[in-house]
C-alpha cells in the first residue's frame, strides 16, 4: 500500500467556525475530505474544519482517490 504524505506548513488555515459538521454516518468528521460544494481538499478535526490544501502540493492520485471515497457537501 502506498503511504502518502501532506504538508501541513503549505495548508492555509481557516477560521473556526460553530458549526460541527457530521458524516453520514452521525459521527463527528475526522480526517482529509473534498469538498464538492466549493470544490476544495480540506480537512476537518472533530467536526471542525481545519485547513484547505493547495492542490499544487497534492499528488493527482491522492487527488481522485479523495474524490470518490471521502467526499462532502
Amino acid at each position: 500500500m502506498t503511504q502518502l504524505e501532506f504538508n501541513f506548513y503549505s495548508a492555509e488555515v481557516v477560521r473556526e467556525t460553530t458549526d460541527l459538521r457530521k458524516g453520514m454516518d452521525g459521527h463527528l468528521l475526522n480526517g482529509c475530505f473534498y469538498e464538492r460544494s466549493t470544490g476544495s481538499f480540506v480537512s476537518y478535526v472533530l467536526g471542525r474544519r481545519h485547513h484547505v490544501f493547495n492542490v499544487e502540493v497534492l499528488t493527482k492520485e491522492w487527488m481522485e482517490k479523495t474524490k470518490r471515497e471521502r467526499w462532502i457537501e
